[in-house]
């Protein structure tokens, strides 16, 4: 259709129905979301006709007034019986404010229930305040995390009991507790030690992040000042330097400044953002963890003095095994490529983000967010 589509403008006008429409949605959940915040009550019977989630409409009230033929699929009823329901009952948790997809189990009128996600987005339509919620069935979604989950599980068992088998007893032999053993074999049970230890740190670390993103991992979250959290990471990190003469700080800009957060996680994030530092830093180079607050947001960051990262490689940065090359070829450098995505998952698990900045006049700053208290 030429003329695009009725009451519809941006992008989506244009038959643009991809994800790239709206950055920040995800989807076609985000698209309808943000096409109703920005056109308003005509484009309800147009979402109710092509979309294929479930649209609520609620009133002033809370209640149901106005529902689609998806919704009706979803609470497998007719949508004419949905009206009426508090949006709150159909939704539990979900309330008639702006809500960016949120998970919750959604209920149907006879009593069973449905894992979902839901948008919620208010508007006005002859001067009453109302809201629409767009609603999408995840039962697929959570049935491949328990997939996930069980693996990680499996994989936890089979693969770290062979290696903690073999580790321990190349570990005996290369001390020295079997008599006779020629010193060009000694070296090559050495090298094999070493071997398994990294092997055995690798398989934690990919098995972690796998617990973390698929939520196998339980985080306690309590209201906890940020600064001494960072301040064990940076204490923990220092031997890491030592071999380089590297001098490890701490740069506290917000003095007791709180959030709600697992601590055990912050301190595993932060020494991850240090650990990656001291790997890329020079010889007698300072590495800096810097605490700050901006707005509702506090900034946990770690500046290095290394090359900084090549702008082709940026997008990759927080990615399983991502690692780029340069900098100080040194045995510092080794590293299973997952200390960075364990930093992302955990910054989203509470709610932040992780990222990376060039710093002036050289060097790398790498950073997470979390929300303040």
């Amino acid at each position: 259709m030429r003329g695009g589509r009725p009451g519809v403008t941006g992008p989506a006008a244009r038959g643009n129905l991809g994800p790239r429409a709206y950055p920040k949605g995800r989807g076609e959940l985000g698209i309808i979301a943000a096409m109703t915040q920005k056109t308003g009550d005509p484009l309800l019977e147009f979402l109710g006709s092509v979309s294929a989630f479930g649209v609520l409409v609620s009133g002033p009230d809370g209640k149901v007034s106005q529902a689609n033929e998806a919704a009706g699929r979803l609470f497998k009823t007719s949508p004419h019986s949905l009206v009426g329901r508090p949006l709150s009952e159909c939704l539990p948790g979900v309330g008639t404010a702006e809500t960016p997809f949120k998970e919750t189990e959604a209920r149907r009128p006879d009593g069973s229930s449905f894992p979902a996600e839901a948008a919620v987005q208010p508007f006005k339509r002859d001067g009453r305040a109302l809201s629409v919620a767009f609603v999408a069935d995840i039962s697929r979604r959570r049935e491949l995390e328990l997939v996930r989950a069980e693996a990680v599980t499996l994989a936890s068992h089979e693969i770290r009991a062979p290696i903690t088998s073999i580790g321990m007893a190349v570990s005996l032999l290369s001390r020295g507790t079997l008599p006779g053993v020629p010193d060009n074999v000694r070296r090559l049970l050495e090298i094999a030690d070493r071997e398994c230890n990294r092997l055995r740190r690798l398989v934690d670390d990919y098995l972690n992040a796998a617990k973390i993103e698929s939520g196998g991992v339980p985080f306690e979250l309590r209201h906890a000042e940020l600064a001494p959290l960072v301040r064990q990471a940076v204490d923990a990190s220092r031997p890491l330097g030592e071999p380089a003469r590297l001098r490890i700080v701490l740069d506290d800009r917000a003095p007791g400044a709180a959030a709600s957060v697992d601590p055990d996680r912050v301190v595993q994030a932060a020494f991850n953002l240090l650990s990656n530092a001291v790997k890329f830093s020079p010889e007698g180079a300072d590495v800096t963890a810097t605490l700050s607050a901006k707005g509702g947001t506090l900034r946990v960051a770690v500046r290095d003095r290394g090359p900084g990262v090549p702008e082709s490689f940026r997008p990759r940065l927080f990615q399983k095994f991502a690692q780029a090359g340069g900098g100080t070829e040194t045995l510092r450098k080794k590293g299973s490529g997952l200390g960075l995505s364990i930093v992302r998952a955990i910054a989203e698990r509470m709610g932040g983000r992780a990222g990376y900045e060039p710093a002036e006049g050289g060097g790398s700053v790498f950073f997470f967010e979390l929300p303040a208290a």
